[in-house]
């Protein structure tokens, strides 16, 4: 798969012994994806290629994403949607940043919808902003309402609203609307209407 070929390409340009447990150990899901964090690091990488958006961001989260491609591939397709809903629920913060980061290079992505949507609800920042910025999951699988109701959450908690993949082209009289609600709310309370806010009220 280009994708997994993709990470694991990432990690080798950072580290080959990195890249070689990785393909030794990746059909040993559970042992493999706890132990990425200690065996591949949090250097920041980056991976060229892909053909979904990849930030720069931690080797570990890298590598669990390769780890998640390759465990799905060899599950039956009815259990892929449980399988990916565990490691959200249970897994530490890194662990579902890469979870994240990859949904939208899983197979029928749109089945995961509603496990975006619960992740989007989160209030631990850098796993909202996991699922919100440079991911191409809510760009190609929101609807118009889950969409500016994505950005209105960057907006209150200050994530990079910039950063939101495909952002101009999902602007539309709703997001518009309701940008202009917010906005208007925090001039009349005497508050600062942030900055990001003139990405989408152009």
């Amino acid at each position: 798969m280009q994708l997994i070929e993709s990470l694991v390409g990432a990690i080798a340009r950072h580290s080959p012994a990195g890249a070689a447990w990785l393909q030794t150990e990746g059909s040993r899901f559970p042992q493999a994806f706890a132990a990425a964090g200690r065996t591949l690091g949090r250097d920041e990488i980056s991976v060229e290629d892909c053909p979904i958006p990849w930030p720069r961001t931690g080797a570990d989260e890298v590598g669990r994403a390769a780890l998640v491609l390759g465990a799905v591939a060899v599950l039956p397709p009815d259990q892929h949607v449980t399988f990916v809903r565990d490691l959200l629920r249970r897994g530490e913060v890194r662990e579902r940043h890469a979870v994240l980061r990859v949904l939208a290079g899983l197979p029928e992505p749109v089945r995961f919808l509603d496990l975006a949507i619960d992740a989007f609800r989160t209030n631990v920042q850098s796993v909202f902003e996991a699922l919100a910025c440079d991911n191409a999951y809510p760009a190609r699988y929101f609807t118009s309402a889950q969409f500016a109701q994505l950005v209105i959450k960057a907006l209150l908690t200050g994530a990079p609203v910039g950063r939101i993949h495909e952002l101009s082209s999902r602007i539309d009289a709703e997001l518009v609307r309701m940008v202009e609600a917010y906005a208007s709310e925090r001039r009349a309370a005497g508050r600062p209407v942030p900055e990001d806010a003139k990405l989408i009220l152009q």
